[in-house]
């Protein structure tokens, strides 16, 4: 009865946890489409396809996926695209580049490039970009109209352009913002039928006055000698740190803080002063003994009997940094510890009868199981207890198998008897043979011996038509172009007509070696 109320029981909640993580149907995107297979219910890690309608432009991701009841990353939106009329272009006397004048559609993110009618000057740029379904053209000034009077002016820049009483039609100036000044809109005004074109705007830099610096001790990265006021041109940026012994109060593990000029006042950071409270050690003192230590401030610890300073830098001192004091004063107890070693153990002796841990320079020792050796390859090994650490390192080490046979070849390198884990064997091939995989070395490994030592037949030589044609030669008693050479055998090869030997070339007798041919040369007579 229990077990029949239980079913039910998780009957009834089945819908629910199978909904946890289900997300709702996605949504439709504006002129475009879902292409992917709909589903009565999504649940996590299905996917959905979205296609732009011809002409559009997808703008993001193609697919989404379910995640956490979430569709992610975010929908992608279809880009218009951007239509040119015949009237519009000759309503501002425009050609397409190459004198072509039709109605076109620009995908959105392409550029066209257009000129004027014969007699107009192109207010540049002359490449216009469609950005989602809309295009600024270039505007085409008249060479007829009615003459300019001098140019107007803008604040904080100059004109750099020859001045002159009147300005025909067409003809422009150029302007120049003042040091620290950022030029804002089209560097060029033109004179259209008596009128100028809008003049560009130089917006004024940020201000950061030196003495607001010096007061937040902060000064200016790679920057020795900074002026009085430095300025920071629209849309650029600078980079400030603190000065030594300082670091930022805001967030102290970084290191640079960068001040972009946009427009609004620059918001300048406040730097603290690094300092360290008295370290507190067990097991241990430290001189010198202050309240409060400065960055670079150094510490020197001394540990009491039967401890050691860790880690041991030699002079075990620690400095005062932004982080605090480093290395971490702690004073730890001398001696080795019992470890579990891989594949072995200690000996029993010492598990029962020496307490741990040892002290330092003590030894115990250890053995390896069944199918594996210490370093020394012996059944039993010692290691000695230095600076808290087993020297050697307890480890066991796998054994390879010694019965090697090679076929077709015989090992190199002096038999030791016995293998472990990082051993190398070389071997030599016996004559025709080349070993397997072009490796005469073979290493013992956890899985044994790598490459597997084998010495196989090379695989025959074979004449290349398009390398003897290169070198302008054929074979010599054949009409044959590709013919096979086993190994060691020789083929002789000849000059084609009009061609002869040349001086610094090989052998036109070839003997195939480890499936290679060594092509001799000719050159013409």
């Amino acid at each position: 009865m229990k077990a029949w109320l239980l079913l039910v029981a998780v009957l009834l909640l089945w819908p629910g946890f199978s909904s946890q993580n289900a997300c709702d149907e996605p949504d439709e995107i504006d002129f475009g489409e879902i292409v992917s297979a709909e589903k009565a219910k999504y649940l996590e890690n299905d996917r959905v396809q979205y296609r732009c309608y011809p002409s559009y432009v997808l703008e993001g991701p193609e697919w989404i996926q379910c995640k956490g009841q979430e569709w992610t990353p975010h929908l992608p939106k279809c880009l218009a695209p951007c239509s040119i009329t015949r009237q519009q272009l000759a309503a501002k006397n425009l050609f397409v580049f190459g004198n072509q004048r039709k109605a076109r559609l620009i995908q959105s993110n392409q550029r066209i490039q257009l000129q004027c009618n014969k007699g107009h000057v192109l207010v540049v740029p002359s490449v216009r970009k469609c950005v989602d379904g809309y295009m600024d053209l270039p505007l085409c000034i008249s060479e007829r109209g009615q003459n300019c009077s001098g140019p107007p002016r803008t604040e904080n820049g100059d004109i750099t352009t020859l001045s002159e009483k009147q300005y025909r039609s067409g003809s422009s100036v150029e302007f120049r913002c003042q040091t620290y000044y950022a030029l804002e809109g089209q560097k060029r005004s033109f004179c259209d039928n008596g009128t100028w074109t809008k003049v560009p705007i130089c917006l004024d830099p940020c201000m950061i006055p030196k003495t607001e610096l010096e007061s937040q001790k902060i000064e200016v990265k790679d920057e020795i000698d900074a002026p009085e006021n430095i300025f920071v041109q629209r849309g650029h940026s600078i980079e400030l740190t603190c000065r030594t012994g300082y670091v930022l109060a805001a967030n102290s593990s970084q290191s640079v803080f960068v001040i972009q000029c946009d427009g609004t006042p620059p918001v300048i950071p406040k730097c603290k002063e690094i300092t360290c409270n008295s370290p507190r050690i067990s097991n241990g003192t430290f001189r010198p003994q202050r309240t409060i230590y400065h960055d670079g401030d150094l510490v020197r610890i001394h540990c009491d009997n039967g401890f050691t300073f860790e880690p041991d830098n030699g002079e075990k001192v620690v400095e005062c940094t932004k982080n605090g004091w480093s290395p971490p004063p702690k004073c730890i107890k001398k001696g080795c510890d019992y470890i579990q070693i891989e594949n072995g153990r200690m000996a029993n002796l010492y598990e029962l009868y020496r307490p741990f841990p040892i002290a330092e320079e003590q030894s115990i020792y250890f053995y390896c199981y069944d199918g594996f050796l210490p370093a020394n390859k012996e059944t039993w090994q010692t290691a000695t207890c230095i600076k808290s650490q087993y020297v050697p390192e307890l480890k066991c080490f796998k054994k390879c198998d010694t019965s090697l046979r090679i076929n077709n070849g015989h090992f190199a390198s002096t038999y030791q008897g016995m293998y472990i884990e990082g051993n190398n064997i070389t071997f030599v091939c016996d004559k025709g043979y080349s070993p397997a995989d072009q490796q005469s070395t073979s290493t013992c490994t956890k899985n044994g011996w790598s490459p597997p030592p084998s010495c196989i037949l090379p695989a025959p030589c074979t004449t290349r038509e398009e390398d003897m044609r290169q070198r302008n030669i054929r074979l010599k008693w054949t009409q044959q172009l590709s013919i096979y050479i086993e190994e060691g055998n020789l083929i002789e090869f000849r000059c084609i007509r009009g061609y002869q030997p040349r001086p610094s070339s090989s052998s036109f007798r070839v003997q195939c070696m480890e499936g290679k041919l060594h092509y001799p040369d000719c050159i013409p007579i």
